[in-house]
């Protein structure tokens, strides 16, 4: 059957799922949100297979668009399985790559990081077996699967099609518009998220400000890889209006975790790019730190209290019951119990929540997130679990390090220097928890291992 026949009939069948779409939205009564990503997965399923390329890149752009609304209940079946546009994204990425990877005959063995990736897999499989939390283990194991399937197709698609690979860039700009134009509205506005500290912390279209604050570091990171390395004087004026932009909306995302990325990726910028201007930079910034002091404190500034301005606040003190550093702390050590209780193979992929749910006492503590990969990794997959996924991490970062010596092309140690700075902010945040991030993450990662 030609492509042609094959598309059209995709088409037709689109145009009954569009219709039974619409009467099922009309004789339910759905919600406005819930009809909309209805009718927006309906509308993504024939472009899965008509435009598989272009349909990968989209989803970036319809998952950071709609992060907020992602996690609410979608679908509830019997009060037992309750479905969120997110996951049902996820399942259709599953029987798409299936699709894909028949059609195009991908040999899987031949994309890197697929024996790392399946180590990782296989055992946090394997902890079905044993799981005290069997539901929290399966929709996590999806998600693990996702994040494999689409770093595979990218990688293949980008191979395929080295001329179309800088659509990647494009789209990504696509993707993270809506949610900057937010954040800046959000500022103006003071219509951010206001948590426990009554801080006006933006979030863009995301559930939480944190989960901004990551994906606009690695917006970034791989915009100012493109900045470094274009020649065009326009573009290159653009791209430095449009990082200006996103390391202010950091700076009010009020993330210190991202505060310190942002600052440990700055610096190593310098030390490559302006190595032999960093004395001048030390003396300039001890210069202005030395103002600083005598107009603090022999000026009427001294009488000023500094607090007002959140960005300090934030940083130096909280005004909750606990700083959010000590919570932290008090919970790492009391989930630490769990794992001498089983330390080889853990609890069961995902169960963290559960088992932190039989401990938790503060209303300032959400026991939903670990606030730390490795340390969920440890209690959930004990020590086997913990050294696949960092031998995962090891493998990404081993590879991308190869090419940099390999090429010699900077793009690479800097990209290398941004991903390893993201997945050191897993070890106090919850980095793997973040779809949307991990999506444009593993792509990333695939469009930097592929061929120029």
């Amino acid at each position: 059957m030609s492509n042609k026949i094959t598309n059209k009939l995709f088409l037709v069948t689109e145009l009954f799922f569009f219709l039974g779409a619409l009467i099922f939205i009309v004789a339910n009564d759905l919600e406005p949100i819930t009809a909309i990503g209805l009718l927006i997965i309906v509308i993504l399923i024939p472009l899965f297979f008509i435009f598989p390329y272009y349909s990968l890149l989209l989803l970036l752009i319809v998952r950071n668009a709609t992060d907020t609304y992602t996690e609410g209940t979608f679908i509830n079946f019997f009060d037992v399985i309750n479905l969120n546009f997110s996951s049902i994204l996820g399942i259709l990425i599953i029987f798409w790559a299936g699709y894909i990877f028949l059609k195009e005959k991908i040999n899987l063995r031949k994309i890197p990081l697929t024996l790392p990736w399946m180590l990782f897999m296989v055992f946090a499989l394997f902890s079905f077996s044993y799981s005290v939390s069997k539901m929290d283990s399966l929709k996590m194991f999806l998600k693990l699967i996702d994040f494999y399937l689409i770093y595979a197709i990218s990688f293949y698609y980008f191979t395929k099609y080295k001329s179309k690979k800088h659509y990647f860039i494009k789209a990504v700009f696509i993707a993270y518009l809506l949610p900057c134009i937010l954040g800046i509205y959000q500022i103006i506005t003071e219509a951010g998220f206001i948590g426990p500290e009554q801080f006006n912390r933006i979030k863009g279209t995301y559930s939480h400000p944190n989960i901004f604050a990551f994906n606009l570091l690695l917006l970034f990171i791989i915009f100012i890889i493109n900045y470094l390395h274009i020649n065009n004087k326009e573009k290159k004026k653009k791209l430095l209006f449009f990082l200006v932009i996103i390391g202010v909306l950091i700076l009010y995302t009020l993330t210190r975790s991202a505060w310190i990325g942002l600052s440990i990726l700055i610096i190593s910028l310098i030390f490559i790019y302006k190595r032999k201007y960093i004395v001048k930079y030390l003396l300039l910034i001890i210069s202005l730190f030395f103002i600083f002091i005598i107009i603090t404190n022999y000026t009427p500034l001294k009488y000023f209290d500094w607090t007002d301005i959140a960005f300090i606040e934030r940083g130096l003190t909280s005004n909750t019951f606990v700083s959010s550093w000590e919570w932290r702390l008090n919970s790492w050590s009391e989930m630490s119990a769990y794992i001498y209780q089983s330390p080889i193979i853990g609890f069961g992929l995902d169960t963290y929540r559960f088992l932190r749910e039989k401990q938790v006492y503060s209303i300032y503590e959400d026991p939903y997130y670990a606030h730390n990969d490795y340390l969920k990794f440890l209690i959930e997959l004990g020590i086997i679990g913990l050294l696949l996924y960092l031998n995962l991490i090891f493998q990404v970062l081993r590879k991308i390090f190869i090419k940099y010596i390999k090429s010699k092309n900077k793009k690479y140690l800097i990209s290398f220097i941004g991903i390893f700075v993201i997945f050191l902010i897993a070890s106090v945040d919850n980095i793997l928890m973040s779809t949307s991030l991990q999506w444009v993450l593993w792509i990333f990662i695939a469009y930097l291992l592929t061929e120029d």
